[in-house]
This record gives structure tokens, sequence and C-alpha cells, in this order.
């Protein structure tokens, strides 16, 4: 059987190697450009996964969708499995590092809370947009699923902290902050099932707006959120042309 792309295909995404020099430091080197084509590999994977799951999608797609073969595809990942377990890690990178700017950015802990479920959840849908791969957990392998529950029990922790931190300074209405936290990440992590990227809302609208509404419910002066979200929700992307955007799917 061929392993040619049909020519009906026109994106292409140099995976392979093309064999250049580096040019000195003008250019990436051979481990900077492995990361490259293997992060690319990684973001039209979970792109597909959204599409037909974990389970619907074989790595024949993910070379079809990036306009390579599937013998290229090895090169940077060892399965389907190896990229969904990068899914969850860069998912749960991007919750850290958000958790940490709010620590160092926020005046009292539900400030901190909406600073880090709004950084996430904006890289979710945004600039990293895989999103519903994070609710594939049961196709991860055994000792996948230990470390990446593991690292998901320290982040919900740190979330639960500041909660706390927001009782006891009193801009949180008194509460069960594992509760509290487990609706919060609920409806955050079911944004991917509705939420299209060129839709009425951009990717920071929706976080803006959904943390808000959210946050809300615990916010010991829920005026002022319930103005933001009026706000952020009334704004209307418009596409390059001018035209407004079209409606959410």
């Amino acid at each position: 059987m061929s392993n040619a792309i049909p020519a009906r295909r026109s994106k292409r995404i140099a995976i392979e190697d093309d064999g250049s020099s580096a040019w000195g430091n003008a250019l990436p080197g051979l481990r900077e450009r492995a990361e490259i084509k293997r992060n690319s590999i990684i973001r039209q994977a979970a792109k597909s996964f959204n599409r037909a799951g974990f389970h619907g999608t074989s790595m024949d797609d993910i070379a079809a969708d990036l306009g390579v073969t599937k013998a290229a595809l090895y090169r940077y990942v060892q399965n389907k499995h190896d990229i969904l377990f990068a899914c969850f890690n860069i998912g749960l990178d991007s919750g850290f590092a958000h958790l940490e700017r709010a620590e160092r950015e926020g005046s009292n802990g539900l400030d901190k809370l909406r600073t880090a479920l709004r950084g996430y959840l904006k890289d979710m849908i945004g600039e990293l947009g895989h999103p519903s791969a994070l609710l594939e957990e049961n196709a991860l392998l055994p000792e996948q699923a230990r470390l990446i529950i593991r690292r998901r029990d320290i982040a919900e922790k740190k979330f639960r902290a500041m909660v706390a931190e927001g009782i006891a300074d009193g801009s949180v209405v008194a509460c069960d902050p594992k509760l509290a936290v487990f609706a919060l990440l609920g409806a955050i992590q079911w944004v991917p099932k509705w939420y299209r990227d060129g839709g009425e809302w951009s990717a920071a609208q929706v976080a803006d707006s959904l943390v808000a509404m959210c946050t809300r419910g615990i916010a010991a002066k829920p005026a002022a959120l319930g103005a933001m979200v009026k706000t952020s929700s009334a704004r209307k992307p418009k596409r390059s042309d001018g035209k407004p955007a079209r409606k959410v799917a």
C-alpha cells in the first residue's frame, strides 16, 4: 500500500528533516526543530481528538490532516497514547503557570482564583486548542493516568487553597473549597464541547465572561462581577473583512 498523501490535500507541514544546517545561531537547531514538529503533531492530533474522540482517531487520520506520511509521525511520537499523555501534561503545565502568576499578581483569594482560571481557560481554547482531549482520561495507559492524576491533584489543592484564602480575607463566601473547585473546573472543562474557534466569541471573551459568571456564586460581593460579565459579553468580534463573525456552532 502506498504511503503517498493524496494530491487533493493542499496543506503541507514539513515533518521530515530537510537536512539543512542550523546556519550558526540564525536558525533553530535540530533539537529545536524536532520539538516544533512534535508540538505540531500534538496540536493537530488534539484537534482530531476533539472532532472524533481518541478512539475514533487513528495515526493515519493525524498524518493525513498534517499532510505527511504516518511513518514521519513516529519520528517524533511513539503512538496515540504518547500524544494524549502530552496533551494532558501541556494542559497541566498551563494550569500551574497561571496558578503561579495568580499568586504573584492577585490582590485576594477570589482575584487569584479568577486570574488562574481565566488564564487556563483562555490557553485551552485559544493558544493550545486541545481541551476536550482532557476529557479522555480513561484512554490513558495506567502509569500515565497515575502521573496525570498526581499532578492534577496538586493543581486542585492549589485552587482550593485560593478559595480558602478568599474565605479568610472576606472575598469569598463561606463554602466548601473542594466542592467549589470541582464545580468551577467542571464548568471550564466542558467549554470545548460547545466552543468553536472563529465563532461568535473569542477565547478571551469566553474566558472572561464564563469565569466571572461561575465565580459570582462564591463571591462575597457578586455585583461587581455581574457588570464585567455584561460588558465582556456585549463585545462582538469582527472578521478581517469587517463583517460580524459567524455564530458558535
